[in-house]
């Protein structure tokens, strides 16, 4: 996380483009919000955009706006998201959820720096920085063509990865005195958070404590509802299972939990990704 904020600072008054990458979870759009308030565009609206919720057929009004009469309900002129950003970040949340046409939209607006309504003929600039977030495997979609190379290469000029909390178990205590406030934490609610697993990373550890919180003047076990993950050697020993049963089941467990991100996957191995996917392929894993 030091590497994280150092390199926001090098980036923070900077127009680069920058990309976010990381499990769902792990403070993307946290961290796309706090670089636009401590950038030099403060002052200016921070605008974010949700692309997976987005409907394919409306995306170019929400996105570029609409003159009055453009289509049967536009009974006035409608700004765009890009023309609401003005001058100062626009926040493309999960930008990979859009489709390659979508993409192809967007793309034009970002590299042209500039946009024209729907139902308009006045090109109007478009200055705001862009912010982009992904917690998909961008080289696998690169590779299939769902991820245009052209958008990005636009919007990943700065790219920054989040690590999610199983990389950084040591911060797990801390951000649960900061969730809790006053409250104390258990000897053994303290063994059970460190021990999870965290899918959800902090989004489910900030969970996890408000619900403790509300249940009691201390963070219990009990109160914290998590199940503590099943140990694979005790297992293995139980099923017999050779060393290599046992690897394969322990790559098929991360890769659920990083669903299926083959570069995150590696770098929580400590293998690099062809050799992730050599063993994927061996072992049979789908």
């Amino acid at each position: 996380m030091r590497d994280v904020l150092q390199t926001v600072g090098k980036v923070l008054d900077r127009d680069a483009s920058i990309l976010l990458l990381g499990e769902s979870g792990t403070g993307k759009d946290y961290l796309a919000a706090a670089i636009h308030a401590c950038s030099n565009r403060r002052n200016e609206p921070f605008v974010h955009v949700d692309c997976a919720s987005i409907p394919h057929d409306l995306f170019e009004s929400e996105m570029f706006g609409h003159e009055r009469g453009t289509f049967t309900d536009a009974q006035s002129r409608q700004l765009g998201r890009l023309e609401l950003a003005q001058r100062g970040t626009v926040y493309f949340d999960e930008i990979t959820a859009l489709t390659p046409p979508l993409q192809a939209k967007l793309l034009r607006a970002v590299e042209e720096r500039r946009f024209t309504r729907l139902g308009g003929h006045q090109p109007l600039p478009f200055e705001a920085r862009v912010i982009s977030s992904s917690n998909a495997d961008v080289e696998a979609l690169l590779a299939t063509g769902e991820l245009r190379r052209d958008l990005f290469y636009r919007i990943n000029v700065v790219t920054i990865t989040l690590p999610s909390l199983r990389e950084r178990k040591e911060d797990i205590l801390p951000l649960v005195k900061s969730f809790a406030g006053k409250r104390s934490v258990d000897p053994r609610a303290k063994r059970l958070l460190q021990a999870h697993l965290w899918p959800g990373n902090i989004r489910e550890l900030r969970n996890a404590v408000d619900r403790a919180v509300l249940l009691g003047d201390t963070i219990t076990e009990d109160a914290l509802a998590l199940t503590p993950p099943t140990g694979l050697v005790p297992l293995a020993a139980r099923a017999a299972w050779s060393l290599a049963d046992l690897e394969a089941q322990y790559i098929r467990e991360i890769l659920r939990q990083t669903r299926n991100n083959f570069s995150h996957a590696a770098r929580i191995l400590g293998i690099n990704r062809k050799t992730l996917l050599e063993k994927r392929k061996r072992y049979g894993i789908e």
